[in-house]
């Protein structure tokens, strides 16, 4: 065999071989994590516990929220950039389209808490209205395929915040700041 040949054969081998390298993905589903130079990026867990309350005299307020301890995360990532994030899913496989599974939020920080307010509403004596929408303070997202099993979550540039990573009905967030 020429030497030219078993080189180009070696080549080609090294390339393929290279593109097969499987991408880093989370070890178990739907966990999200971020992804930063292919490195994967615990983000922090959190069971949101689902918290209402009102208020008022002749005209009243109400809300509810999915509340979290801690008025700040801490996994934190620089504004002005992009943020990627991956989670391992079931769906990754099929045609679901994932915004109609994954939500991004922002969150709002008190003093001990974060919170997603989902629902509001005010009544006076003659009546009332409420409003509840369970995508509140949604952000938009664009989704890619990831690896064999996960699916990539991409954001724009975010502002200075609290943030949250769930499914779209879920109690169980996955929360990062942005300063």
């Amino acid at each position: 065999m020429k030497p030219s040949i078993a080189i180009a054969m070696l080549m080609t081998s090294l390339v393929v071989g290279a593109a097969q390298v499987p991408v880093p993905e989370p070890e178990f589903a739907e966990v999200f994590v971020a992804l930063d130079s292919g490195k994967l990026i615990p983000l922090e867990r959190q069971t949101a516990s689902v918290q209402g309350g009102g208020g008022g005299f002749i005209v009243a307020s109400a809300k509810a929220a999915y509340v979290v301890s801690g008025n700040k995360s801490p996994v934190r990532f620089h504004s002005g950039k992009a943020l990627d994030f991956v989670v391992r899913t079931a769906i990754a496989s099929t045609t679901v389209d994932p915004s109609t599974v994954y939500i991004l939020r922002k969150m709002e920080s008190k003093k001990k808490t974060r919170e997603i307010v989902f629902s509001s509403g005010h009544f006076y004596p003659g009546g009332g209205s409420m409003n509840t929408n369970l995508a509140q303070g949604s952000l938009p997202v664009t989704f890619t395929k990831y690896g064999a099993s996960s699916i990539k979550v991409t954001t724009g540039a975010l502002p200075a915040g609290e943030y949250a990573l769930s499914r779209a009905s879920a109690l169980d967030v996955f929360c990062f700041g942005v300063d």
